[in-house]
């Protein structure tokens, strides 16, 4: 027998196991068709419908929604529960083309193995809307939430690196990734608004003193629970944080005025190459990930740019955020310094977006958080520098504790202090 009949017949023998493991209470609604193109053995497709798990070696007719490669030897240690995908595919040992939600969904279609660490997908109801979220790990809960356009996997490295010694939620805001999408009316995509469904989401999971790190706009909503909720917020984390940015003060009248939201009803489509642009614009090096990556991450915006409640979404979070009133008691930077939950506030000295110098406004209004900025970073610090980004997460929670404490000057140093230290 050669040796690749052999790894061949491995494959297949946990592929049978693997459909042993299918749970069709995780795949409710699912009808996709998974191609595994493996490069020592050959293309296998994963067909999912009807809450029925059937996998044939070659390819279906039915394009698939997602498509997975890479060698034999690491797809069996992904579904024999030595690996995780998503740290398979940040390593560049898994490709992935297509659906990136279901890419990361695809683990938690399947029971977990004794040994396997925690991994799922979540639904949660909040105030009549769907939250879905990645779920990892165990220990004091971390939520993270994502910034304007994003959604959960834009946080993949920080899951990856956290849910060692936590249990870890990367969630889709609503309007976002797969979460619902309500119309935009009212107060809705305020950062307000999604400061009460992120509060109503740690209260459905029964999440108590929660530290939350959030990237760009997730970074402000995270501000905005840990103000008007402090009592669920242990810490909060900000990477890149929407602030009140003062450029757009000029054009806020007009913003309130305005409904130009609702121009995301157009079947406008941005070119792919422009989106690729803008992605790679993020970073301070774009280099520093592989193309395939900024690849991805383009794809994943152009597919969701095709519906039009995401479109809405998105614009009607950006005007929320231009309509910031830059005087009188709902200004952004009074209420800052309110804040009484221990903060950590990281911005990069190449943020195109977040300009670095805000963090000196940022200490001055809040004298006992951690502010820093880092030299080489842009505006996705969890991305550029993920290892820096978990050392310097992780040291936070670990000064900061599991029990409730009071942002004081007796329990925090200053700012100045740290920054000294470092």
């Amino acid at each position: 027998m050669s040796i690749r009949t052999a790894r061949r017949d491995q494959v297949h023998s946990a592929h049978a196991a693997l459909i042993q493991r299918f749970d069709p209470l995780t795949a409710q609604g699912l009808d996709v068709t998974v191609l595994v193109e493996l490069s020592d053995t050959g293309p296998t497709s994963i067909e999912i419908a009807d809450g029925r798990c059937t996998i044939r070696t070659g390819v279906l007719a039915r394009s698939p929604a997602v498509t997975f490669r890479a060698e034999a030897e690491v797809w069996l240690d992904l579904i024999e529960g030595r690996i995780r995908g998503m740290d398979a595919f940040l390593a560049g040992a898994l490709k992935v083309t297509g659906d990136l939600h279901l890419a990361t969904r695809f683990e938690a279609l399947f029971r977990r193995l004794p040994k396997q660490p925690r991994f799922e997908v979540t639904h949660t109801d909040v105030r009549g809307l769907k939250i879905e979220a990645l779920v990892a790990g165990e220990g004091h809960p971390v939520v993270l939430i994502h910034g304007l356009g994003a959604n959960k996997v834009s946080f993949l490295p920080t899951v990856s690196a956290l849910a060692e010694h936590h249990e870890v939620h990367a969630i889709d805001l609503p309007g976002f990734g797969r979460s619902s999408k309500p119309m935009p009316i009212g107060r809705r995509y305020s950062m307000g608004w999604f400061a009460e469904v992120v509060n109503g989401y740690l209260i459905a999971r029964g999440l108590d003193a929660t530290h939350l790190i959030g990237n760009s706009m997730g970074g402000r909503i995270a501000l905005e629970v840990a103000l008007h909720h402090p009592r669920s917020v242990h810490s909060l984390v900000g990477l890149g944080p929407a602030l009140g940015f003062d450029l757009t003060r000029p054009i806020a009248p007009l913003l309130r005025v305005g409904q130009s939201h609702w121009m995301g009803a157009a079947p406008v489509q941005p070119s792919r190459r422009l989106v690729e642009s803008f992605v790679r614009s993020l970073f301070a090096d774009p280099d520093v990930l592989p193309p395939e990556h900024h690849r991805v991450a383009a794809d994943d915006v152009v597919a969701a740019w095709r519906d039009p409640a995401h479109r809405l979404a998105v614009l009607a979070a950006a005007r929320q955020l231009g309509m910031e009133p830059g005087n009188g008691r709902g200004a952004y930077w009074r209420r800052l310094r309110n804040l009484i939950v221990p903060s950590y506030w990281v911005f990069g000295e190449q943020d195109r977006l977040v300009a670095s110098r805000y963090a000196a406004r940022v200490a001055a209004a809040v004298p006992d958080a951690l502010v820093e900025t880092w030299p080489g970073v842009g505006h996705v610090p969890q991305f550029e520098a993920p290892t820096r980004v978990a050392s310097a997460v992780t040291s936070w929670l670990e000064r900061i504790g599991p029990g409730p404490v009071q942002a004081t000057s007796a329990t925090l140093p200053s700012s100045q202090a740290l920054t000294a230290a470092r």
